[in-house]
């Protein structure tokens, strides 16, 4: 099935496979993370080592119960950690949207 990448809110990797979110379903693909952020650069900016979220459906950061760094979305509810690593580009990318 054909996903148009608008649509696509994130990628989460766990093991071998990669979670594919939409507003309305998840998907299981086997792509890894790397061949997605090299694909679509423009378009996905990496949060952690196992997350890519699209940039247009970023919505901000905040805490969750343990005091790390989260983004969240316009479309769902999801909450994904931000490695300290990747946190300034990800401020610095929320800030100049």
């Amino acid at each position: 099935e054909l996903i148009p990448v608008e649509e696509i809110i994130y990628f989460k990797a766990d093991q071998i496979y990669v979670t594919l979110r939409t507003a309305e379903q998840e998907y299981l693909i086997e792509d890894p993370l790397k061949s997605l952020e090299e694909e679509f650069p423009a378009q996905f900016i990496r949060i952690h080592r196992n997350a890519l979220v699209s940039r247009p459906m970023l919505n901000g950061l905040t805490k969750n119960n343990d005091g790390h760094a989260c983004v969240y979305f316009n479309e769902v509810d999801d909450l994904l950690e931000v490695s300290r690593r990747h946190l300034p580009s990800i401020r610095k990318t929320i800030k100049s949207a």
